[in-house]
């Protein structure tokens, strides 16, 4: 009965210590990770957008009550707004960070939109589409299709070659891919136009 008693306390005081070296470990790691995390989305929106030096987010409430103005339903798509000013304080377009439901799962997109309301690029952020297909979305050949392109088009996905500015054309054996991504850039396009509508842009 005495050992049990002792086995018990024994193990007691490792839990104890371990859930306390847990804790600190936690305390020291997690600032590290959450400034990791940062710095990766800091560097993804320059990608996106290279003449912004400095990212200004729209708070939640803010963007949701901006969102809200309009009936569209690509705004659901939107899960954050930075706004981007060069080094003169000058407001250079917005990087839209956007969710839609791909083949494989949820894709997260950065999408870049410059002060004239052209958009400059995307970068994938997080994805599940299988590889050599769904993942060509990364590639040049098919992100080149969007960069260029207006706020105030509205894009559509073709199988075959672009017969317009506003066609894209799907990465062959991905289409369910291709047509996420363009509803993640439309959704951003949207946003973009939304804000700017009732917000002026300008200094900070």
């Amino acid at each position: 009965m005495k050992d049990i008693l002792k086995l018990g306390i024994v193990l007691a005081v490792i839990c104890i210590v371990a859930a306390g070296l847990l804790a600190v470990t936690n305390g020291v790691t997690a600032p590290i990770i959450t400034q990791q995390a940062l710095e990766t989305e800091t560097a993804a929106k320059q990608a996106v957008l290279p003449q912004g030096k400095e990212f200004v987010d729209i708070d939640e409430n803010t963007l949701s009550e901006l969102l809200n103005t309009s009936d569209n339903e690509n705004l659901n798509n939107v899960i954050q707004v930075s706004t981007a000013y060069d080094e003169d304080n000058q407001f250079v377009g917005m990087a839209v960070k956007t969710t839609v439901s791909g083949f494989g799962g949820d894709i997260i997109i950065l999408i870049g939109i410059d002060a004239q309301g052209t958009v400059t690029t995307y970068q994938v952020l997080s994805h599940s589409e299988t590889a050599g297909l769904g993942d060509n979305m990364n590639k040049d050949f098919f992100k080149d299709q969007f960069s260029g392109k207006s706020t105030q088009e509205t894009l559509t996905v073709v199988k075959r070659n672009p017969a317009s500015d506003t066609e894209v054309q799907a990465i062959t054996g991905a289409t369910i891919s291709s047509k996420a991504v363009t509803l993640a850039v439309s959704s951003a396009m949207d946003a973009y136009n939304v804000i700017i509508a009732q917000q002026e842009g300008g200094e900070k």
